[in-house]
This record gives structure tokens, C-alpha cells and sequence, in this order.
């Protein structure tokens, strides 16, 4: 109890402290460059109440809802097709990494001809942010099921199904997780990048109106607003996730006893 207690202690004092932070800088460097807590406030009520903040917030979330769900949609199924294929997995493994590891703001371009202004590019290009940490994670979980409990599906001469659902999804169901909460964090930037460089509303156009406007505290509105979506969104798969870590974990503990 007392070291969840020191956990817990420790998670608060982090907002605390980035709060006090905050404000110093703030009060060093004046409002006009960095606007404190208190002048933040005022200018998230103020876009709350005049609707330019909930408008677009609105319009950014839509984005990342449908681009996460294309992410997850293409992302699942290639990661379990690949997983379920080695030679399949050797052949376009090494195609699929290094296309992940291309800066992919600089095909921004291509999504924006293809999809022009609207919000279709906006969500493409998240989606096409999020779809690769759900793939590798999946494939690799696929391939490094524990042997012990395909030996035991055997054992009690499971069928193909019974095995799928009893062994195979919870074996890679924290993995995926896992994925899926990259992927969401993806989307959300890949969404925010789409906005900040080909779009007319959402808060990546914010972020580029504020800051050809030099209205520092509209920007810092939104790039709080942004980092708390993300951060409450990250927390909720987190927990969901940590149920299915110690679901597999009595998973394995079992198949072990079994099998022996």
C-alpha cells in the first residue's frame, strides 16, 4: 500500500510541478511571449464561449475517430495475415519497416493531391500514421506465441476455433493493445500535421492561424488542450491494457502447471 501510495504521490506532484514551471517562465519571459495558467484559462473559456475552440475541436476529433478506425482496420488485419505467413512476413517485413521509417510529413503532398483541402486527407494521413505500430506488433505477437500453450491446445485436442479463442487471442490481445495505443498517438499527430499544413478549420489550423497571428495564448490553449486529449486517451487503453497483461500472465501460469 504505501509504495501504490508514492506511486500515486509521484504521478500528481508531475502536473504540479509543470504547473509551477509554467508559471515562473511565464512571469520571466511576460505574457505576451507566454501566457501563465491564469491568462490560459481565460482564453480557453473565452473559445469555449465565442465556439472558434469547440468548433474545431470537434472537427479535429471526428478526424482522429475515422483515421484510428481506418488505422485499425487495415493495420489488424495485414499485422495477422503477415503473422499467420512466414513467407509471406519475410517477404514484405523488411518493405513495411523501412516505409515506416520514412519522415512521413514529407508525403503530406501526395495525400493532399489525392484528397485536396478537405477532411479525407486529414484522415488518410493519420490513418496512414497509425496502421503501422498496429501491424508490427501484431505480427510480431503472432510469432512469438509461447509454445508452451499451442502444446496444451493439443493436449486437450482443441479445434482450430477453440484454440483461436482460447489461446491465440489472449496471447496477443496485450500486444495489440499496445499497438492500438501507439497508433491512436499517431493518428492524433498525423491528424494535427494534416491540419497544421493543408487545412481551412481543426486545431492544427489554429495552431498555424495563432501563430501567423502571434497570438501566443490561442496557441497555448490549444497545445494544452491537444497533450491532455492525448494524455486522457493514453491513460483510458493503458488501464484496458494492464487487465490484459495480467490476464495473460494467469494465462501463462496455468498453461505452464497443465502442460507439466
Amino acid at each position: 500500500m504505501s509504495r501504490a501510495w508514492g506511486v500515486r504521490l509521484g504521478q500528481a506532484l508531475v502536473p504540479v510541478a509543470f504547473v509551477a514551471v509554467w508559471a515562473t517562465a511565464a512571469r520571466a519571459v511576460g505574457s505576451v511571449f507566454l501566457p501563465g495558467p491564469i491568462e490560459t484559462i481565460g482564453v480557453f473559456g473565452h473559445g469555449i464561449a465565442t465556439g472558434w475552440l469547440t468548433d474545431n475541436l470537434w472537427i479535429t476529433l471526428i478526424e482522429v475517430v475515422l483515421g484510428f478506425g481506418w488505422a485499425v482496420g487495415i493495420g489488424l488485419p495485414l499485422g495477422l495475415v503477415l503473422g499467420l505467413s512466414p513467407l509471406l512476413l519475410e517477404a514484405y517485413e523488411g518493405s513495411l519497416i523501412s516505409l515506416y521509417a520514412v519522415p512521413k510529413v514529407t508525403l503530406f503532398p501526395i495525400f493532399l493531391f489525392l484528397f485536396k483541402l478537405g477532411p479525407e486527407s486529414k484522415v488518410a494521413f493519420g490513418a496512414f500514421h497509425g496502421l503501422f505500430p498496429v501491424a508490427i506488433l501484431t505480427w510480431s505477437a503472432m510469432r512469438a506465441i509461447n509454445p508452451v500453450h499451442l502444446k496444451l491446445a493439443r493436449s486437450l485436442r482443441l479445434t482450430f476455433w477453440q484454440t483461436a479463442r482460447a489461446v491465440v487471442v489472449p496471447s496477443i490481445l496485450p500486444s495489440i493493445m499496445t499497438g492500438l495505443r501507439l497508433s491512436l498517438n499517431l493518428t492524433f499527430l498525423g491528424v494535427i500535421l494534416g491540419e497544421m499544413f493543408g487545412a481551412r478549420h481543426g486545431l492544427g489550423h489554429l495552431l498555424m492561424a495563432g501563430g501567423a497571428a502571434f497570438d501566443m495564448g490561442r496557441i497555448v490553449v490549444v497545445v494544452c488542450l491537444v497533450g491532455l486529449l492525448a494524455l486522457g486517451a493514453n491513460g483510458l487503453l493503458r488501464l484496458l491494457e494492464r487487465r490484459l497483461e495480467r490476464r495473460g500472465a494467469r494465462l501463462t501460469t496455468v498453461a505452464v502447471e497443465v502442460a507439466q
